[in-house]
């Protein structure tokens, strides 16, 4: 089974090994540092006691913790035998320390200095022994355990410190996580939790955000889903309908002329899917997809879209006047053929009983349907897939847009400017 890598571990576990190491290093820097500075203050103090007496061969003196002679033969024995002379030069200080530094203070020491003024050689010399001059050395050599001791503890602090910010860092997180888990339609509609930090609280308002964009993207796929099945159902059943019809006129061999008038209504019901079947594939594009530009004579095609619905209009008492002119446009031809298809179709398919006017003029087209049939259902009156996708054609290519519901019909003026 594969384990799936964790941040919190990740940063848990790299702060730790970052802190177990930058102690470590100073402690040996620190330990490095004492010894340097131990060596130091016994060179300095050898530079200082060695020519304070005079000193002549066979004769050493002795003067505070420091042996004074001036050959190296005259230094006591213990310390000739820890120290080799070949390896003393002139300001170089030589020792020899028995014991572990680390742990406890070592158990002896041995110091020796060659040293050179004006010509005259001297060596100074000194040791110590813990079992006899313990005070002393615990002075020079403090118990390196606590040192050991201090690392340790410093360490031991650096990982649970790290440990204890992470699991007071990630609980607000997980209830973040909790949160975004069992959002829905309802809770999404109330204010996000407070989640303690800012960037959290950011978050939760993106991932609000996003899943509001997500369901309001769901809400309108459905609405249109909802209206395309309402438009489509009527052409459909045109369609099968007169397919039949046509069918069993032709194996009576009934007049040609009737055929072509069914064989009209089967075009026309086809027309309209395929008005619709391209608004659907538009509501499917890239909104910044643009559609190209074509000489459009709004007069000419609003006539001649008039006459494709023309069959809206059977058995109803509707009259019509339409004024247009025949100016021409650089238009996106595709999409004004749908809102105008759509604007007039509405117009044709909810008036049952009274008046349609249609004017067109330059790049504006006016749509005003008057019922008065008082079975008239005001629900009705626009309703459909047209008028949602009339709105945000309009909106994109930001024409001027006016849909004013009147007490007995609608009132429609788009201006393609």
């Amino acid at each position: 089974m594969k384990i799936k890598p964790s941040l919190r571990v990740y940063f848990l576990i790299v702060m730790i090994i970052t802190g177990i190491t930058t102690i470590s290093i100073m402690s040996v820097v620190s330990f490095n540092y004492f010894i340097n500075g131990l060596d130091f203050s016994i060179r300095k103090e050898m530079r200082t006691q060695a020519y304070q007496l005079p000193v002549s061969e066979g004769k050493p003196v002795k003067l505070n913790n420091f042996i004074i002679a001036s050959t190296f033969n005259d230094l006591p024995e213990s310390i000739k035998s820890k120290i080799d002379e070949k390896k003393m030069e002139v300001g170089e200080l030589v020792k020899s320390v028995e014991g572990n530094l680390l742990f406890a203070p070592p158990k002896a020491g041995y110091f020796a200095m060659k040293l050179e003024r004006n010509g005259e050689i001297r060596f100074a010399a000194t040791s110590f022994f813990s079992d006899v001059d313990r005070p002393y050395t615990d002075k020079l050599f403090p118990p390196f355990k606590y040192l050991v001791m201090i690392a340790f503890t410093a360490m031991a602090l650096f990982a649970l410190v790290p440990y204890f910010i992470l699991r007071k860092v990630t609980k607000p997180i997980e209830n973040l996580m909790a949160w975004a888990k069992q959002l829905n339609k309802q809770q999404l509609t109330k204010p996000a939790p407070d989640f303690h930090y800012s960037e959290l609280n950011s978050l939760a308002e993106i991932v609000k955000s996003s899943l509001q964009s997500v369901q309001a993207g769901l809400e309108r796929e459905q609405q249109f889903l909802g209206y395309a099945s309402h438009e489509l159902r009527t052409p459909i059943a045109i369609t099968r309908t007169n397919t039949e019809l046509l069918r069993k006129m032709i194996e009576k061999e009934i007049s040609t002329e009737k055929q072509l008038q069914v064989l009209d209504r089967i075009e026309r019901a086809s027309l309209n899917m395929t008005n619709l079947t391209e608004t659907l594939l538009w509501l499917n594009r890239q909104a910044d997809k643009s559609i190209p530009l074509s000489t459009v004579s709004l007069g000419q095609l609003t006539e001649q879209l008039f006459n494709e619905l023309q069959y809206l209009l059977n058995d109803k008492k509707v009259d019509i006047q339409i004024k247009t002119d025949q100016t021409q446009h650089q238009l996106p031809a595709v999409l004004c053929r749908i809102i105008i298809n759509n604007l007039i179709r509405n117009a044709l398919q909810h008036t049952n009983e009274g008046k349609i006017v249609i004017t067109q003029s330059s790049h504006q087209l006016i749509i005003h349907n008057q019922e008065v049939s008082e079975n008239m259902v005001e629900n009705d009156l626009g309703f459909g897939l047209g008028l949602e996708l009339i709105e945000r054609l309009v909106n994109h290519y930001e024409w001027q847009y006016k849909n004013i519901a009147t007490d007995n019909g609608h009132y429609v003026e788009i201006n393609f400017a």
